[in-house]
């Protein structure tokens, strides 16, 4: 008997209807943030990141296809391309440039979504505490799932 209580009590609590407490309905607002947030990427890894790579200006773009991942790796890379179904996913790909020091990075935030366009968002984090005295070529890159939405990157400030 107390165990068919508990079960029952764990049911009405997973949905939402102890204590009378309903599931609130889903605003247009909420749908989009859904879209934004599952945008993470469903594949390992998803992301990768280093201090060298061969690109020695600031950049950032998106990447759409299989034939710009295979020459984004080969070329400022200089490695195998890791595969990718492009036909699933986008990649965001930020490189930070030529630092007079080690410990830049980049740091990819939530996605936010207007129901039309996806904005992919990043930060440039500066160096703190004792960092390698040499100059960096910082890179990272997330794989994001294809929304249909139009996808753009942005840095964020602040």
């Amino acid at each position: 008997m107390i165990k068919l209580a508990a079960l029952l009590l764990a049911t009405l609590t997973a949905t939402g209807f102890a204590m009378g407490r309903r599931t609130p309905k889903k605003t247009p607002e909420d749908k989009s943030m859904e879209a934004a947030k599952s945008a993470a990427a469903d594949v390992t890894p998803n992301e990768w990141r280093a201090a060298f790579c061969a690109e020695a200006r600031p950049s950032a773009r998106i990447i759409e296809s299989g034939a710009e991942w295979d020459r984004l790796w080969q070329d400022s890379l200089k490695q195998p391309a890791p595969e990718v179904d492009f036909s699933k996913h986008v990649a965001a790909v930020v490189f930070l440039g030529s630092q007079p020091t080690g410990g830049y990075t980049v740091e990819f935030l939530e996605p936010l979504s207007d129901g039309v366009e996806l904005l992919l968002r990043y930060r440039v984090r500066a160096p703190t505490g004792m960092v390698i005295q040499a100059f960096t070529q910082p890179y990272a890159i997330k794989l994001y799932k294809k929304t249909g939405l139009k996808v753009s990157l942005a840095e964020a400030k602040g």
